[in-house]
């Protein structure tokens, strides 16, 4: 019985060093070849300090190994996942305990797609009902590669799976804060409505369609010119950074 009860105990004991050092939800570290993939193309990454590079990893490792991943009309091989769970994981770095785990299903495209219900060609689209990212690899590469137009397909669909993940109850919701997040709606709605009008503006025209295509957008420029973001609409850029729990303009190098 005393050797049960020791054992019991040192199992017990493996599993909270196991927890406490941020062992991430049963995901294993990722290869060898995975953190190459991320030196080498993840730019994000490489600007990370250790610690920070170490989270990032278990949020990638998340991403690979606990979601389905489904190609259409292309295989979708590691370097694929890699890169976008390293894209997810960019967005979620000030969220350590958020997976987006209402989206379980990853869709990839060799290129941009023509979509059944619209008949008009996408890059990429969130559907929230099916819990489903779909993402253009050909789109999601050139988005990496010019890496200073602040168009960025992955970018732009991780944060509409973001924006939908906050409002869905499922243990993991409600978690932009919600002063920021308010803040932030406010702010929206007179840049929205400053395109609408057609007058000068420092986002392109699409992120006038709606509340959720002006965040989407507005990621994409917090991460690829955020010091020029910060210059044109300091208080919006401020109040994103609360709500993303990060500052890129402050950490980013000109």
């Amino acid at each position: 019985m005393g050797l049960l009860l020791l054992l019991f105990v040192m199992g017990l004991l493996v599993l909270w060093a196991a927890l406490s050092s941020g062992f991430h939800k049963g995901a294993p570290p990722l290869t060898s070849t995975q953190r190459i993939i991320l030196r080498q193309y993840a730019l994000h990454y490489q600007r990370l300090s250790l610690q920070e590079q170490a989270h990032f990893e278990k949020k990638v490792s998340l991403f690979i190994n606990e979601k389905t991943w489904i190609g259409a009309g292309i295989a979708v091989v590691e370097e694929m996942k890699v890169m976008i769970g390293a894209c997810a994981a960019q967005l979620l770095q000030g969220f350590p305990d958020v997976d987006l785990m209402h989206f379980d299903r990853i869709v990839v495209y060799p290129d941009s797609y023509r979509s059944h219900r619209s008949g008009r060609l996408h890059q990429g689209e969130v559907r929230p009902k099916v819990g489903m990212i779909i993402i253009s690899w050909d789109d999601f590469i050139h988005g990496y590669a010019h890496s200073r137009d602040a168009h960025n397909v992955g970018l732009h669909e991780m944060a509409h799976a973001l924006w939908f993940e906050n409002s869905i109850i499922n243990g993991e919701d409600h978690f932009l804060a919600p002063d920021p997040l308010r803040r932030w709606n406010e702010l929206a709605h007179v840049e929205i409505a400053r395109i609408d009008r057609g007058e000068q503006r420092f986002f392109r025209d699409y992120a006038g369609a709606n509340e959720a295509e002006y965040f989407a957008v507005a990621v994409e420029y917090f991460f690829e010119l955020p010091k020029e973001y910060r210059s044109a609409l300091p208080e919006l850029y401020m109040t994103m950074a609360e709500l993303l729990r990060q500052d890129p303009a402050s950490k980013y190098p000109a």
